[in-house]
């Protein structure tokens, strides 16, 4: 790989966690405790599970998911249970919802967009249809609130990706909303350069309310090998047997996703900084598109309106300015001039070996969009200097 000037991400800052820790690091889930209740009143989400990955988030919410719906993974059945999801979806997502037991069909984007398009998703449910799956890629909210009315309308759970988003809020009749007020489970990620870094780790979060209660409590089991103590999080709901079987007792198939504490204690380091980090990540795609607006055929896609930041810059080269090859051609020019540019996360999820045999309704536009777009990074461990100097080599390497 090369060295380059002007990466995606920089290093995640790490100064003063030392004392923070010293101070901080207490009694046993004191900070998973904390980590969940600020991130709780910072974002409006008042029930979340903690774990130790965004894909272990994917995999606790699938598995939720099909267990409301009497999925049951590895045993033989009827008809199987279809989750219908875009074609620009993350590997463990896909592989969530396969162990979970779903049979995943893809179905294509917008048209010009990232993220799932009502109109096709309607398309494509059939009786066996039990489940969406929303990616809101690259940080872009997806149509939310048009395909809740859809799932609604067929009786289909929702699950919402959002390990490419955290302050994420939808467009809806009754204003801004935040995501996961929406749905039934949605996920984050706080891998090192997403919005938030606990250096490893994301959540399941619930929607509010006495449903939100119920799923938490499922995800809390499935996260904690499958039993039926709470007494980690909820020692007055706790409905496992008394005696010294307390803490082993088990109602379904789980793992051991927990979050650590020291993982935790970071995650709680780095929200301190939250609204200076975001304004600083709102700066630079502000940066990059005035940069860049205007050039024919570079289609900038703006930032995502009265939401939280994006999570990275995607730029589309477009026909009839462009062949379909220039943004492969356009790679090894940037290289050398010390800019990262990356894949829209490697394309279309099919056209991976892993997932070439997932079936799919159509996937024209998806792929059109990978072949002509590529994203440089916004994130907030970039320096403005830095990202000024991206934007002037992609004005002058894209200009006519």
């Amino acid at each position: 790989m090369p060295s380059h000037r002007y990466p995606c991400t920089g290093p995640v800052p790490t100064t003063g966690f030392g004392a923070f820790l010293e101070a901080e690091l207490g009694a046993p889930r004191a900070n998973l405790r904390a980590f969940a209740q600020e991130l709780g009143e910072r974002f409006e989400a008042p029930q979340l599970c903690l774990v130790n990955s965004g894909s272990s988030a994917n995999l606790a919410a699938a598995m939720a998911l099909g267990e409301r719906l009497g999925v049951r993974p590895g045993e033989a059945s009827g008809r199987p249970a279809v989750a219908l999801s875009a074609g620009f979806t993350f590997p463990t997502t896909m592989s969530s919802l396969q162990t979970a037991g779903f049979r995943v069909e893809l179905v294509d984007t917008e048209p010009g967009a990232f993220n799932l398009d009502p109109a096709a998703l309607e398309r494509a449910i059939t009786p066996d249809t039990k489940l969406v799956c929303v990616t809101h890629f690259l940080g872009y909210p997806a149509a939310l609130e048009a395909i809740v009315e859809i799932a609604r309308a067929h009786d289909l759970l929702i699950l919402q990706d959002g390990c490419e988003t955290l302050d994420l809020r939808v467009p809806t009749a009754e204003g801004a909303r935040p995501a996961h007020a929406l749905g039934d489970l949605l996920t984050w990620s706080f891998y090192h350069p997403h919005h938030l870094s606990s250096f490893g780790g994301g959540a399941v979060v619930c929607p509010p309310g006495p449903e939100g209660e119920r799923w938490r409590q499922l995800v809390e089991s499935i996260t904690h090998w499958g039993r039926a103590c709470t007494c980690h999080y909820d020692p007055a709901r706790c409905s496992a047997p008394a005696g010294m079987h307390h803490n082993f007792h088990y109602l379904r198939r789980g793992h051991n996703l927990e979050m650590s504490e020291l993982n935790a204690c970071f995650g709680r380091f780095g929200l301190r900084t939250w609204e200076r980090d975001e304004a600083r990540r709102k700066a630079h795609h502000a940066t990059l598109s005035a940069a860049l607006a205007g050039i024919e055929g570079v289609r900038v896609h703006p930032a995502p309106a009265n939401s939280g930041s994006a999570f990275v810059f995607p730029l589309t080269l477009e026909a009839p300015r462009f062949s379909a090859t220039a943004v492969a051609e356009l790679c090894p020019r940037l290289d050398a001039r010390g800019v990262e540019i990356r894949s829209l996360m490697g394309g279309v999820i099919q056209d991976q070996p892993a997932y070439a045999e997932v079936p799919d309704h159509g996937l024209e536009r998806c792929r059109e969009l990978a072949r002509r777009s590529f994203f440089v990074g916004i994130h907030h461990t970039l320096e403005a200097g830095a990202v000024e100097a991206v934007a002037s080599i992609l004005r002058e390497e894209l200009s006519p």
